[in-house]
């Protein structure tokens, strides 16, 4: 887990921040990367430095669902690039995430409010259910 980062572990290898990072609220749950099993070996694990705050973010994002989806999926990218992620890897994880995320995205638009449940007096972080 990345030292920045600061999340324990749930069923169903999802995390749940206990500290906010960046704009992510505490609470917030996530699968970090979406890598599949199967290419963990080629790409990576999905809590590793590399994916995980870019996961993070990205599935922040899709749980908001106020920021168009290409953007996010660029941005995505981007920050991959940032962390270190090679040209084909990342580029190989942001078209996963074109050609399967379509579904995430609109199903957490449909469900706003999601897992809502106020954590601090003026705050209701929302918990993705991706």
């Amino acid at each position: 887990m990345s030292k920045n980062v600061k999340a324990e572990f749930l069923r169903g290898g999802r995390i749940r921040l206990i500290r906010p990072f960046e704009e992510v609220p505490r609470g917030f749950i996530c699968d970090g990367a979406s890598v599949p099993r199967f290419f963990w070996r080629f790409l990576g694990h999905p809590f590793d430095d590399r994916h995980l705050k870019p996961g993070i973010r990205h599935d922040y994002g899709y749980a908001q669902g106020k920021v168009p989806r290409e953007v996010l999926d660029k941005r995505y990218r981007d920050d991959l690039k940032d962390e270190g992620l090679g040209f084909i890897k990342r580029n190989l994880e942001y078209f996963g995430v074109r050609f399967f995320g379509r579904r995430h995205y609109n199903a957490n638009r449909r469900a706003q409010p999601f897992n809502c449940r106020p954590l601090t007096p003026g705050g209701c972080p929302l918990t993705a259910n991706s």
